[in-house]
């Protein structure tokens, strides 16, 4: 909620109500995408993902608008970070865009009943992404302050 602060994306007076409703709506989203993947609530599964997916765009273009204006306070969306907003922040939310629309049309053509192992690998590559999307912004400050090999 603090981070959200300097983005002057809401008045101030709303900042913890809204604040509050995108975390609960996280957690809807959250829950739903976990039932439906268990397969007794497949229905579920597009609903989830196409909220999650409206989110990711609505933060998306909420840091691009913070851009345009010359904003670049750090986010603390995916944890603390002192890395101020770029063009890193916009690649990950696009990259994390793009599997909430893969997982949605994957919903509406994947078969009800599912299957255990592609469950299985499923959320291990969640885990995985999930994690690289926490620290991306580690992983592009790792790349950003390597200097050019020398040739000799």
């Amino acid at each position: 909620m603090a981070s959200a602060g300097p983005l002057r994306m809401v008045p101030r007076t709303w900042r913890a109500i809204v604040a509050r409703m995108v975390v609960a709506v996280e957690f809807v989203i959250a829950a739903a995408l976990i039932t439906g993947s268990a397969g007794r609530w497949w229905s579920v599964l597009f609903p989830a993902f196409v909220g999650a997916a409206s989110l990711l765009a609505a933060f998306t273009a909420a840091i691009m608008l913070s851009l345009s204006r010359g904003e670049r306070a750090p986010c603390h969306c995916f944890g603390k970070s002192a890395a101020p907003l770029g063009v890193p922040q916009v690649v990950r939310n696009l990259l994390v865009l793009g599997i909430a629309l893969s997982g949605s049309v994957a919903s509406l053509v994947e078969s009800p009943q599912g299957n255990l192992p592609g469950t299985a690998v499923a959320i291990c590559a969640g885990l995985v992404g999930g994690l690289v999307a926490v620290r991306f912004d580690d992983i592009v400050e790792l790349f950003r302050g390597v200097p050019e090999l020398v040739k000799e």
